[in-house]
């Protein structure tokens, strides 16, 4: 009898360990429609709507160097000069009549529903755990809807309810949600191109579920893979950036 309640265990613990490789393997792959290179640029465009009507556009550089760095330069002619950092799990934003960087969090509005995170932070298998909790259909696809659960302070939101398509691992919908619970934010992918021999995300649509009038369109226009250098990324040379 030990010896079979021994084997259920062993069964028990290999289908969970199992399980939870397929949901990193599944969460890796989708991150790969946005983190399509090592290193690149991708012009982004964040455009906001409110009560139905446009009510800003601002356009940034985003400098991505591997999965744990993000340099972000404000491309608008009123913002010039200022910059987001990432680097790791900290963040700062430099203001050009400020002396130093200044600390900030992902979850801070950057513009209109846009956050720093959803701007910086271009991935989420770095800062969550996953495992699948359900299968759906959207948009006619079959979907796996994977639960992610934040394993880090820097993560953008405590928990996300992610659909991903079950041929491709493409992502198609995501809820966000607060530390306290609650419902913040929704994410819609609504466009893919190819860039450079990778399929990447170029336009997705994010709604504020506190501010029901609003909603954010955030499009990808240009990837570019390039090498970057090291010297970007590092707080202290943020005053040196033209």
């Amino acid at each position: 009898m030990k010896y079979i309640l021994h084997l259920m265990l062993i069964f028990s613990l290999g289908s969970k360990i199992g399980a939870g490789d397929r949901a990193d393997h599944l969460l890796e792959k989708a991150d790969q429609y946005r983190n399509g290179w090592p290193e690149f640029v991708v012009h982004t465009r964040l455009t906001n709507f409110k009560d139905g009507e446009q009510d800003d556009v601002g356009d940034f550089q985003v400098m991505i160097k591997g999965d744990d760095k993000t340099l972000v330069r404000f491309l608008n002619a009123d913002q010039k000069g200022q910059y987001l950092l990432m680097l790791e799990d900290n963040m700062w934003i430099y203001l050009p009549n400020t002396r130093r960087p200044i600390r900030v969090t992902p979850l801070q509005r950057l513009m209109g529903d846009a956050s720093n995170g959803d701007v910086a932070r271009s991935n989420f298998s770095r800062d969550y755990d996953a495992r699948v909790v359900g299968e759906d259909t959207v948009r006619g696809e079959p979907c796996h809807i994977l639960e992610l659960i934040a394993t880090n302070s820097a993560a953008t939101y405590h928990r996300v309810e992610y659909w991903i398509t079950q041929q491709e691992a493409r992502p198609v919908k995501a809820e966000l949600y607060l530390t306290s619970g609650k419902h913040y934010k929704s994410i819609s992918y609504e466009e893919y191109e190819d860039f450079n021999g990778r399929n990447v995300l170029t336009k997705m649509i994010l709604h504020d579920r506190l501010r029901e009038n609003r909603f954010t369109v955030m499009e990808f226009l240009d990837y570019q893979p390039r090498d970057l250098p090291q010297k970007y990324f590092n707080k202290n040379y943020l005053t040196q950036l033209k």
